[in-house]
């Protein structure tokens, strides 16, 4: 084998994975952009916001924030008023049987953010189960990468969310980046 040729084979085997990883990835951020399709701006309120069927945000009950397309261009914008917290969620298509999951995040904002990620669970019954917590600090204008386990998919799962939980998010924050990956 030459130098070429095997060059050429791993050049196809790293495609070869690429391409299966983009299959189990989910861009949370643009599935925000796509749910401001025709409208400047979405108004979000106290509990669960439903942006597109993939991607929410949660706030607290007396909390707003508004979503918008980032200057740049390229993210999305939130503008916070009165919340110590945010959720950004997003809700895994079916129960894909998985080992972990991977959660890319670029923010940037007036200072770092912490954030807690968790997997939650929708059971049948109509309760939830959390599991994974980790904690994961978003450095500004760099790309954090977070690895969750995930547990095996029990038989009364009806659904699951991925939840990046930020602890006193900033009033202005750019997601320039967030994504879901998984293996």
């Amino acid at each position: 084998m030459t130098l070429y040729e095997a060059a050429m084979r791993n050049f196809q085997a790293a495609a070869d994975i690429l391409e299966a990883l983009q299959s189990t990835r989910l861009d949370l951020v643009g599935e925000a952009r796509s749910g401001l399709i025709g409208r400047p701006r979405l108004a979000l309120s106290g509990g669960y916001n439903d942006v597109t069927p993939t991607f929410g945000a949660c706030l607290p009950t007396n909390g707003r924030a508004e979503l918008l397309i980032a200057d740049s261009g390229a993210g999305v914008e939130l503008r916070c008023t009165g919340i110590d917290w945010l959720t950004l969620e997003g809700t895994l298509a079916e129960p894909v049987p998985a080992e972990l999951c991977y959660i890319e995040m670029q923010v940037t904002s007036d200072r770092p953010q912490i954030a807690d990620v968790f997997l939650r669970e929708f059971i049948e019954d109509g309760s939830v189960r959390d599991s994974g917590h980790l904690e994961c600090h978003l450095d500004l204008d760099a790309v954090s990468v977070c690895k969750l386990p995930l547990p095996e998919i029990e038989d009364d799962v009806t659904s699951r969310r991925v939840i990046i939980h930020l602890r006193q998010p900033a009033a202005r924050l750019i997601l320039d980046r967030l994504a879901i990956t998984l293996t």
